[in-house]
């Protein structure tokens, strides 16, 4: 008899401790409002930063400045928070094409909404919007090198290249379009049966260095590999490979990290830099090549 009770004790104890842990939460329980993003918007000022050409994969949520959470778009996101607040979303990227290296890209200004209402169990869509930081005050550079091809080209090419890249007609198919489906003249670059391809930047004089933000955004459309890197001008002309990247049969936009390359030559004092683009094919093969909305962006 008492081993009975000293069993049903233990029963009753554990079941006890059981069902208390299955509450996941303690305190207040609340059920979530939601917001759901689909999409960023990029605006620019076409003479000073370009064509409103951009990849926004993600976004980072702020709740009166406390950090929610980094998420993929589209995504609907659990807020626990009732009433009026303020509301921050930032643009992220993925930093060289790369899943593993998402990150807020520090050009693009946050979406602020200052007294933003969440209600319990409402989904509710917003579609923010960025720009480019002003660059009268913010320490932003989109002066120092952009191509986007509907002028003379500034690409030059090296004497060891087996071809150059030229200007499209705005009639040719395969060019860059922006989002009103208006075409735009685009570079283009053919090769074949193992010949390979180079073009360089201008020289590019003042870089900052010591872990400054310095993007090279680059959108492409290709049937073959290519490869991005700089040259840095130190005692010769020193070349350094950043990344390859895939080809894409339709528009791609890519932001390549040039910050920490130019951080490890600074030591070196290099009198200048420029970026490259090389590509080349095998055998009984051929490539060929669109690029457009080329620019260096910067923050000192």
């Amino acid at each position: 008899m008492i081993k009975n009770l000293f069993i049903s004790a233990i029963i009753v104890l554990f079941s006890t401790i059981f069902i208390t842990s299955c509450h996941p939460f303690k305190g207040n329980q609340e059920i979530p409002a939601y917001l759901h993003v689909d999409t960023f918007l990029l605006t620019t000022n076409y003479s000073i930063e370009g064509a409103a050409s951009h990849k926004i994969t993600d976004v980072a949520v702020y709740i009166d400045n406390d950090y929610q959470g980094y998420y993929e778009l589209p995504a609907t996101i659990p807020i626990l928070e009732r009433g009026e607040h303020k509301l921050t979303l930032y643009p992220g990227i993925k930093l060289n094409g790369n899943s593993s290296t998402r990150t807020i890209n520090p050009f693009y200004q946050p979406y602020i909404i200052e007294n933003y209402m969440f209600e319990e169990k409402v989904v509710d869509t917003v579609t923010p919007s960025t720009r480019y930081y002003p660059t009268d005050n913010s320490n932003i550079h989109l002066d120092l090198w952009m191509e986007d091809f509907e002028r003379q080209i500034s690409f030059e090419t090296p004497a060891y290249s087996d071809t150059t890249i030229t200007r499209t007609d705005r009639d040719t198919p395969d060019v860059w379009k922006d989002n009103d489906g208006n075409s735009h003249y685009s570079g283009y670059v053919w090769i074949e049966d193992t010949l390979t391809f180079m073009i360089t930047s201008p020289k590019l004089y003042g870089l900052p260095d010591q872990g400054n933000s310095i993007f090279l955004e680059l959108d492409y459309k290709c049937t073959g590999l290519f490869k991005v890197g700089l040259f840095a001008k130190i005692a010769s002309e020193e070349m350094i490979d950043l990344i390859y990247v895939n080809p894409s049969e339709k528009w791609n936009k890519i932001y390549v990290n040039l910050g920490p390359n130019i951080t490890n030559t600074s030591v070196d004092n290099p009198e200048y830099f420029r970026v490259f683009i090389s590509g080349t094919t095998e055998k009984n093969t051929e490539a060929e090549y669109y690029f457009d909305n080329i620019k260096v962006v910067y923050r000192d």
